[in-house]
């Protein structure tokens, strides 16, 4: 009995040695982590609440204007020779700038006469108008053809003593009087029409005034003619009526009456043409003066 006690007194004794000379392993850098992470939470709380409260006493703001960010630069502005080295830059700046402006506006004066792309220069206005006057003439041509044909069918209705018809062919008469003016009026708009979306889709800003004045000579070319027309016209009426309407009707006399207003008419439509084409020239050697000049 006393020898088991006393070996394992040794054995109690022996592992207090062993454990005095050879500590147990203890997770040391786990617990420095933990007391650091704490250390930091409490001073990151710390630090936001003195931030709030220097912002919200006005504080912070004369921090950053007092921190050492601005001090070289406030001590610069101070240096009298970074002043007047500023003030000879800006100089500078300020003419170099200017001297930039005067060559740029130089530039867009030398190159403001030619077109930027010159295959899209506008075309001349010949080459523009001459189409639709050539098909103009074909229309007005073709319009006092029918208008001859169908005045003459009309006539050969007159009985030899002329009484018994005259009224009925003053009516067809009118008639296509009427639907001439309304066809040759048609042509009249198209070719405006025509002319006007032409020069539109040529348009160009600087020869703006060379196109309105295109549109309102032309204009006017067409208007002198259609009150021309219509006076005539007008004169046939009145003629046929005082012929037709005699108390001896005289029928050949009112077919002579037609055949000089269809030459008269058809002369008059070459000379309209004419005078178109003239202007048309008028025009082009205008544009092509504004061009050289």
């Amino acid at each position: 009995m006393r020898r088991q006690f006393g070996e394992h007194l040794v054995i109690v004794v022996m592992f207090f040695v062993a454990s005095t000379g050879f500590p147990v392993w203890q997770d040391t850098t786990s617990q420095e982590e933990r007391w650091s992470v704490q250390e930091q939470s409490a001073n990151f709380a710390i630090n936001k609440a003195d931030i709030t409260k220097e912002f919200n006493n006005g504080v912070w703001k004369s921090h950053v204007v007092s921190s050492d960010l601005y001090s070289q630069d406030t001590q610069d502005a101070q240096d009298p020779m970074m002043v007047e080295m500023r003030h000879k830059l800006s100089q500078e700046s300020e003419r170099l700038r200017a001297r930039l402006r005067k060559e740029l506006m130089e530039l867009r004066q030398r190159l403001s006469p030619y077109p930027s792309h010159p295959q899209l220069a506008p075309a001349n206005i010949r080459q523009l108008l001459t189409p639709l006057t050539q098909h103009l003439s074909r229309a007005l041509d073709s319009h006092a053809q029918e208008l001859c044909v169908q005045l003459g069918r009309s006539l050969q209705g007159l009985r030899p003593d002329g009484r018994s018809r005259s009224q009925e062919v003053l009516e067809e008469v009118g008639r296509a009087l009427d639907e001439s003016h309304r066809r040759r009026t048609a042509a009249f708009e198209n070719f405006k029409t025509k002319a006007f979306e032409a020069v539109e889709e040529e348009h160009d800003s600087s020869r703006k005034e060379l196109w309105e004045e295109v549109t309102a000579r032309l204009g006017q070319e067409i208007c002198s003619f259609s009150l021309e027309v219509q006076g005539k016209v007008a004169a046939l009426k009145v003629s046929l009526a005082g012929l037709l309407t005699a108390a001896k009707p005289a029928g050949a006399a009112a077919v002579s009456r037609v055949d000089l207003f269809c030459q008269s008419s058809s002369a008059q439509n070459q000379k309209f043409i004419a005078n178109l084409e003239q202007q048309i020239a008028k025009l082009e050697e205008e544009q092509r003066k504004g061009e050289t000049a």
